[in-house]
Parts: C-alpha cells; sequence; structure tokens
C-alpha cells in the first residue's frame, strides 16, 4: 500500500464507531501504552492545570497515524510537557522514526524532557526549547509528519516556515482547529483551498484537528 491509502484507512478507523467504547475491553488493554508509559501519561494530564495537552484521543489518533503512515522523520512545533511527543513517540516505535519537539517555555521544555526520558523514549524523542521561528531553520533536512500546537495566531506563519521543507506525501497535522479556529481563519483558508494539499479536519477528541496530505509533482 502506499503512504496515502495507509493514512486514508487510518483515518477510516478513526470514524468508525466503537460500540461499548466507553467500557474497557481486552481489545482496549491490547493497544494500551505499556504500563510505565501509561504511568507517565497520567501524571502529565494529572499536573496540567492549564490544559495544554491533547486529548488522549486526539493523542491515540496521532500515534495510530504516525504507525499507519510509516512516519520517519516528525517535528512538533508547541510542545508542551511531552504529552503529546510521547504519544507520538509510541506510534515511531512502529515505523522506526524520530521526532523533534519544539517548546518555547523554558520550564515546560525541562518538564517535557524528564517525562521523555521516564517514558523510556530518549531514544526517539529529542525536545528543543526555545522559538521555533528560530529553532527550526537550524534542523537539517526535511519532515515526513508535522503536528503544529503553538500560539494560535502564528499557525499560518508556522505553515509558510515548515510547508516547503515537508516531503510529498508528507503529512501536516494542526491542534485546537475546532475549538479555536476563530483565532486561525487564514491558516484554514490555506489548508482548505491549496492546490497543493488534501485536506480534512476530524475530531477523535472535541478540540478538532486538520489533517493535510501534501501532493505529490
Amino acid at each position: 500500500m502506499n503512504r496515502l491509502t495507509l493514512v486514508a484507512l487510518a483515518l477510516l478507523v478513526l470514524s468508525q464507531p466503537v460500540p461499548g467504547a466507553a467500557q474497557s475491553s481486552p481489545d482496549r488493554a491490547a493497544v494500551d501504552p505499556p504500563a510505565s508509559v501509561r504511568a507517565v501519561l497520567d501524571d502529565i494530564r494529572k499536573a496540567d492545570t492549564g490544559n495544554l495537552a491533547v486529548s488522549e484521543e486526539d493523542g491515540r489518533f496521532m500515534r495510530l497515524l504516525v504507525a499507519a503512515s510509516r512516519t520517519k522523520r516528525a517535528l512538533e512545533i508547541g510542545g508542551a510537557s511531552g504529552y503529546s511527543a510521547i504519544w507520538i513517540g509510541l506510534g515511531l516505535r512502529t515505523s522506526g522514526g524520530t521526532l523533534v519537539t519544539i517548546e518555547y517555555d523554558p520550564q515546560r521544555a525541562r518538564e517535557a524532557k524528564a517525562n521523555i526520558h521516564r517514558a523510556g523514549m530518549d531514544d526517539v524523542v529529542t525536545v528543543v526549547a526555545g522559538d521555533a521561528f528560530k529553532e527550526i531553520p537550524k534542523l537539517q533536512g526535511t519532515f515526513d509528519f508535522v503536528f503544529l500546537d503553538a500560539w494560535k495566531r502564528d499557525y499560518q506563519k508556522f505553515f509558510d516556515l515548515v510547508f516547503p521543507r515537508l516531503d510529498p506525501g508528507g503529512l501536516f497535522l494542526a491542534h485546537n482547529v475546532i475549538n479555536k479556529q476563530t483565532e486561525m481563519a487564514d491558516f484554514l483558508g490555506t489548508i482548505q483551498k491549496s492546490p497543493g494539499l488534501f485536506t480534512t479536519i476530524v475530531s477523535p477528541g472535541s478540540e478538532g484537528v486538520s489533517v493535510s496530505w501534501k501532493k505529490r509533482p
């Protein structure tokens, strides 16, 4: 299967109703993170008084999408305390890829580094503390998966900076595109009208995630 087919299948899985989803089941347990990683995720969630982390549903979705699309080189803009990076990292364990996550706030960047270390993902996830507008140009190479969850009014600027370095066939995801859509109208217009993209918006949780696939020449 090609990359787009795998992504489409991942989105199809997400769109299907799950009977009894509110109840625990052996199937759910089989795909849960290892207990040691689960403990880190739960601790981050408990400490997240500012609601900066993505929902667990969004995290599970990204894990699925990263694994299904065989991501090799991922970038996260706005890592907070590492919650989403750990979920992405779980997908990268399957695909054999790596992630660079950039966090502007120094304290949150330190928390992210500590949480990723506790989760045993130092070999998969690299935390960079600093201004993503300054740090991204320092990174070498291209990306095949980008997750944007930074200051919403900067989404268009980040897209303009990163999209040229997104591989053809790569994925560009952005968070809060439903609950904070008024703060990113320019970005949403770009991804929905660009002839170089296929874009859809999904709601694993309540915030909304845009998924844009960069067309091949």
